[in-house]
């Protein structure tokens, strides 16, 4: 398939779409992202953080409860020592219950243990101090309980900050994906507009190109009709007088030779200004239900003396039931001539050409299409010339325009149709020209067979 300058601009067009998208769900995937960090954050790393430091504080409200129980043997100070007691069992619990990783469970595990320690201590000195043994009992106050609560203590400090670590990591990974999403997002959008500066400068250049070539088109039509106009009239005086001088010299054999010569060469030179005619004012196709297989055999055989002449044979793979398309008679009769001709003149030391028609499914404009084939054994032509070929002026003979395929291509467009060549240098060229058919004369492929 043959990408077309539209086809690259529908494809710029989607590639833009599909990015313009892409950076729609880099936003959302990075608000989301950030949404669902911030919970995570508020819902285990803040409330891991907030437990541990309410468990240090109801470690730090039990300080100091049996010092002053031991001086005045108040019992409200055991009292309310067993209250905070309860309130450090709870946050202890909470902490447990909202630890995300091992090393704040086994934090944590140390706490309990060494909790227990503390409180199997402060139990042994109330029961001394009770019991009448306060030096015992001022000296397990002094020494292990403070060792015991120290401890507790650096570890309920280790837990906070084993907590402020997490929420460290968390809030650092966030910023990270947030800075790799916008880097995304913004690079695409750098693309995007770069894509899109691209296709503009390419739109741009394309159209300002063919505005040079239309405004080139329309001064070559111009100077075409003119040119056409001002030879056209000595070539009919000159025509006529020949005409009569044929008349005159009719026992001359000489001479009738040499007018003859002259009578062709004149019609060369007015097909020749016909051509410039055509390709300065276009006329409009007159269109009638006509059959096309009709059309290439009075062509085929209009051509027959040229072909017989060069040792051309020709093969016709027709299909059986010819279709009628809508045409210009006329027109199409010319445009089948130029392509006949250019593939003729492929074949100076002779060769083969084949004629065939088939007929393919359509698409939502027409019915189906008609394809007709030229195939020939000729030359061939050299791929960098494939692009100029519809040109016009453009040949690659020593003869002729350069516009038998331009006025060609021309009809089959004003048809609606397309031509299309592959060809290949030293192995011929097949020429493809694809008309539509009406609903109600569309066949099924299977009623084709050979004719001719």
């Amino acid at each position: 398939m043959k990408f077309t300058f539209s086809h690259r601009v529908i494809g710029g067009f989607m590639v833009m779409s599909c990015l313009l998208i892409l950076v729609g769900y880099f936003a959302f995937a990075t608000t989301r992202n950030l949404q669902n960090a911030s919970r995570a954050i508020m819902k285990e790393n803040v409330t891991s953080l907030k437990a541990a430091e309410e468990l240090e504080l109801a470690l730090l409200n039990q300080k100091g409860l049996v010092s002053s129980y031991f001086l005045d043997r108040d019992p409200v100070w055991l009292r309310t020592l067993e209250e905070k007691k309860r309130d450090f069992d709870i946050w202890l619990k909470n902490a447990q219950e909202v630890a995300l990783t091992s090393e704040e469970k086994r934090i944590l595990q140390d706490i309990r243990a060494l909790y227990k320690v503390y409180d199997n201590q402060r139990n042994r000195a109330i029961w001394l101090y009770q019991s009448g043994n306060m030096a015992e009992a001022k000296g397990i106050l002094l020494n292990d309980m403070k060792n015991s609560i120290d401890a507790l203590y650096q570890r309920c400090e280790d837990l906070i900050l084993a907590n402020e670590s997490l929420i460290a990591k968390a809030e650092t990974s966030s910023r990270k994906n947030v800075i790799k999403m916008t880097t995304l997002i913004w690079a695409t959008i750098f693309i995007t507009l770069g894509l899109g500066l691209l296709m503009g400068f390419l739109i741009a250049r394309k159209v300002g190109e063919q505005l040079i070539q239309s405004a080139k088109m329309a001064s070559l039509g111009q100077l075409s009709a003119t040119i056409a106009h001002e030879i056209r009239n000595p070539l009919t005086a000159i025509k006529m007088r020949v005409h009569s001088l044929q008349e005159e010299l009719k026992e001359n054999p000489s001479a009738k030779e040499d007018t003859a010569v002259i009578g062709e060469e004149i019609n060369r030179m007015e097909k020749i200004v016909q051509n410039f005619l055509d390709f300065a004012r276009p006329p409009e196709p007159n269109l009638q239900r006509i059959d096309i297989h009709r059309v290439l055999e009075a062509t085929v055989n209009f051509l027959s003396p040229k072909v017989a002449s060069q040792n051309i044979e020709i093969n016709k793979k027709l299909e059986a039931t010819s279709p009628e398309v809508e045409i210009d008679q006329a027109q199409m009769h010319q445009a089948f001539l130029n392509i006949l001709l250019n593939a003729i003149e492929a074949m100076p030391q002779g060769g083969k050409l084949e004629i065939s028609t088939s007929m393919k499914n359509g698409d939502r404009k027409s019915a189906g299409i008609l394809d007709i084939e030229f195939r020939d054994t000729g030359i061939g032509i050299p791929a960098d010339l494939k692009k100029k070929l519809f040109e016009p002026f453009f040949t690659t003979k020593q003869t002729g325009t350069g516009l038998g395929l331009f006025i060609s291509s021309r009809i089959i467009q004003m048809h609606k149709g397309i031509i299309v060549i592959d060809s290949e240098r030293g192995k011929g060229t097949r020429l493809n020209v694809r008309l539509p058919i009406p609903a109600e004369n569309r066949r099924p492929s299977s009623e084709r067979g050979p004719n001719g």
